[in-house]
């Protein structure tokens, strides 16, 4: 968990539960991580190569905002959203 996390006890399961969707999403997905990392950072992202290999290896929290980007990178690379 990340040293500033600030939610508490309900946010920290809700965050738990939507890490573990994201990485299982990512799990399933046959997109290479250095080509999500690179289609979420062009959407807005700011997490480093590192933290984001992190997140989807569920060791570490990242704000909502980047995982709703995530999600969204995951989606639409997915759905061949970048051709």
């Amino acid at each position: 968990m990340n040293a500033d996390w600030t939610g508490g006890p309900d946010k920290l399961l809700e965050a738990d539960e939507q890490r573990k969707d994201v990485a299982r999403r990512f799990r399933n997905t046959q997109v290479p991580l250095m080509k999500l990392w690179t289609y979420y950072y062009g959407l807005g992202g700011d997490a480093d190569e590192m933290s984001f290999d992190a997140y989807l290896n569920e060791a570490l929290h990242l704000p909502a905002a980047q995982v709703g980007l995530i999600a969204t990178a995951m989606r639409e690379l997915s759905e061949g959203g970048d051709q």
